[in-house]
């Protein structure tokens, strides 16, 4: 997996370039606000990206890294529907605001 300049001046390379997978653009975390704004830019600028999901994950040697994937318009189509799926599932009770849902410990 290809990493960034860590010098936080660059923005971040799709970390893949298969036309048939979803673009991603990895980075360690140092800068959380400048990062996840970096990924989202570049990934809004990868072609056919209709929006961008990012996350944090660990990584294989248990640092923290920032992902974000940028979604064409397939992809973002297969976004709604899960998310359509989970809205029919949702139990009442939850709050939920956007992709946010309050959840009450078990």
């Amino acid at each position: 997996m290809q990493n960034p300049p860590e010098d936080g001046q660059n923005t971040p390379n799709p970390s893949n370039q298969n036309k048939s997978q979803v673009a991603r653009f990895v980075s360690k975390i140092k800068n959380l606000d400048l990062q996840i704004g970096e990924h989202v830019l570049a990934a809004l600028q990868h072609p056919d990206t209709v929006a961008v999901l990012t996350t944090i994950v660990i990584g294989p040697s248990g640092e923290q890294h920032i992902v974000s994937a940028s979604l064409n318009p397939q992809r973002m189509s297969q976004v709604n529907e899960l998310l359509e799926e989970a809205k029919q599932e949702r139990v009442d009770d939850e709050v939920c605001y956007g992709f946010h849902c309050l959840i009450k410990p078990k």
